[in-house]
């Protein structure tokens, strides 16, 4: 019997971690990002990757291989004109300072 254990309790976890990976469930703890008070230079949505971030000021860089029109959060109610950036081209965003900072860029 304990030869039976040894071999069928592994196989089982084996198993069934394979159908949670297949269904794409992932454990609550590896699927939270952690909590951050800054945003990341690398905040993106879609193809648009916010590269460069300073008050007023921000780059958006095209990581995909088509062109893609895009922009940044800066404010709730408000957000810089979307603009055309080529694949793999850059982008540059400016606005008044006193808004503080891109949140993320992402396309529109």
């Amino acid at each position: 019997m304990y030869w039976n254990r040894k071999i069928w309790t592994p196989l089982t976890v084996m198993i069934a971690g394979g159908a949670l990976a297949a269904t794409g469930i992932v454990p609550a703890v590896a699927a939270a990002p952690a909590p951050s008070e800054h945003t990341s230079a690398a905040a993106s949505v879609g193809c648009a990757s916010l590269t460069a971030n300073a008050k007023g000021k921000a780059r958006v860089t095209n990581i995909c291989d088509k062109p893609i029109d895009a922009t940044v959060s800066v404010a709730w109610s408000w957000d810089p004109a979307c603009r055309s950036i080529g694949a793999g081209r850059s982008a540059t965003f400016t606005w008044d300072s006193t808004d503080g900072r891109a949140e993320y860029a992402y396309e529109c």
